[in-house]
């Protein structure tokens, strides 16, 4: 994807989040991604941009119910202009978890040990906090403050869950022939623990799983996906864009 042919809504938050990493104050210029029940209960939004990754652009933002939204800038926007979004509901244990520890990180409140890099060869990633009194935000591309390695972590898995609920969505729709590939790919990120909040991708894997003119292996891998040893079941509220 040349950079003269980006949409102008994916240069505008690319643009916005690297001037985060060089610690410019964007809070009225990049506004921070909300949950369904926008500001009304307190939330935690992360978001991460490396310009040679696809997605290049992502944000994840929790609330205290435990309602998400997740959004990022696949290639794909280059073409459609809309950014792909799902909201859902985490899990009870990745609710609990974020909250605990943006709480022992003072809400992420004061300096943190840390570096910021540039997105071109570094993640450069932010954690922010916003309720009814307060709103802060951290920028850092790597730290040494163990929970926010956690919190880092809990992030990129969930990202790289719906991630491939969108390619796999994508493939179900336009090419069939690249879904076992990419179901293997992703039994085996779940095999190393890379993956969280299988859920929210349950519609994807069981529309393949329950589609007859899907390649047999393909549709046994999905099935398997939906195992409860892989998941918990729940009734995500899934709405997609941009795949």
């Amino acid at each position: 994807m040349h950079n003269s042919k980006k949409s102008f809504w994916f240069r505008t938050i690319l643009f916005a989040l690297s001037a985060l990493a060089c610690r410019c104050e964007l809070l009225g210029q990049n506004p921070q991604l909300q949950t369904k029940s926008g500001r009304s209960f307190p939330t935690v939004v992360f978001t991460s941009v490396l310009w040679s990754l696809n997605p290049p652009y992502y944000s994840i933002a929790i609330d205290s119910t435990g309602a998400a939204t997740y959004q990022s800038a696949p290639d794909i926007v280059d073409t459609t202009g809309v950014p792909y979004t799902v909201a859902f509901q985490v899990s009870d244990a990745t609710r609990r978890t974020t909250f605990i520890v943006a709480r022992n990180l003072d809400f992420f409140r004061g300096e943190f040990p840390g570096t910021v890099g540039s997105p071109q060869k570094t993640p450069v990633r932010t954690l922010g906090f916003h309720d009814s009194t307060i709103s802060n935000q951290m920028t850092y591309s790597s730290s040494t403050e163990s929970e926010i390695q956690e919190l880092t972590s809990i992030f990129e898995e969930i990202s790289s869950t719906l991630e491939f609920g969108r390619k796999l969505a994508y493939f179900h729709q336009h090419d069939q022939s690249a879904l076992e590939g990419e179901l293997a790919s992703m039994q085996r990120e779940g095999e190393r623990h890379h993956l969280r909040e299988l859920q929210a991708v349950a519609p994807v894997l069981r529309s393949i799983a329950s589609d007859k003119n899907v390649d047999e292996a393909a549709r046994a891998r999905a099935e398997a996906m939906l195992n409860p040893a892989h998941m918990t079941l729940t009734t995500p509220i899934l709405s997609t864009a941009g795949e």
